[in-house]
């Protein structure tokens, strides 16, 4: 049951109305919304989040929403998840169906959380799902995925004219090099444009780092990248409103 949220909602959110929280982040489950990642809507999993926005605004607390963090549906996993391309497009729509359904309320949308750890941890790790060890020519496609699902989000929810804002939150673990000498300052530039340029270009100037794409292709690793993702890269870079850094610590 762990601290289950899902029945004690009303008593959470008066807490913390009277511990004077201002705003409260939470994340939507794609699966209980969506339960097969595209197709059928279930309308428990829309009044739940409906309840927890409406009890919020109550409260004068405002809700900012994360749309994934984690739980991708299992079929659509089954169906090579975030290697795959269809499932940018069961993104997008699941996105669209949030921002239909609470859009009108939800003035703050995050849409993923900390993609260097689902997909570091997916294909790097094994740690987390897909629990796949040291592949990282899927680590990198996964991600431009991921970046690209982000894209067509942030142009779908502008197109809407919901007047709020969208953008996404990253890890924010920058590299610094504990002297001068030549190796470990290389070291640190290389950590960042792997750990940091990789994610935050994209994102914020809709392209990727020169320096990663060049080391890729001497490794022999392609990400596919289409046309239509470069085009919707550089058309979202300007339209994030924020982007989220969750800066738990340096590296040295």
């Amino acid at each position: 049951m762990a601290i289950d949220h899902y029945h004690r909602y009303k008593e959470d959110i008066k807490l913390m109305a009277e511990m004077g929280l201002e705003s409260y982040r939470f994340s939507i489950s794609w699966a209980r919304i969506i339960p097969d990642g595209v197709g059928a809507i279930n309308p428990k999993g829309i009044e739940f989040y409906n309840n927890i926005i409406d009890e919020c605004l109550k409260y004068g607390i405002v809700p900012f929403v994360t749309l994934y963090h984690w739980d991708l549906p299992l079929c659509l996993e089954k169906d090579g998840g975030w290697l795959n391309r269809k499932t940018i497009d069961a993104f997008l729509n699941y996105a669209n169906v949030c921002f239909e359904s609470f859009g009108d309320r939800v003035k703050h949308f995050i849409t993923f959380n900390e993609t260097v750890i689902f997909c570091g941890h997916g294909y790097l790790a094994g740690a987390h799902p897909p629990g796949i060890h040291n592949a990282p020519e899927k680590y990198f496609q996964a991600t431009h995925h991921v970046f690209t699902a982000h894209a067509k989000a942030v142009i779908a929810y502008k197109k809407r004219k919901q007047y709020g804002e969208i953008g996404l939150s990253h890890v924010f673990t920058p590299a610094f090099s504990i002297d001068n000498s030549e190796d470990n300052l290389f070291a640190a530039m290389h950590a960042n444009q792997f750990n940091l340029n990789w994610f935050y270009d994209p994102i914020l100037k809709g392209e990727y780092p020169d320096y990663v794409m060049a080391w890729l292709e001497t490794q022999g690793i392609q990400p596919k990248i289409t046309a239509d993702d470069r085009e919707s890269l550089i058309i979202a870079a300007p339209l994030n409103d924020f982007i989220g850094l969750n800066y738990y610590q340096p590296m040295r």
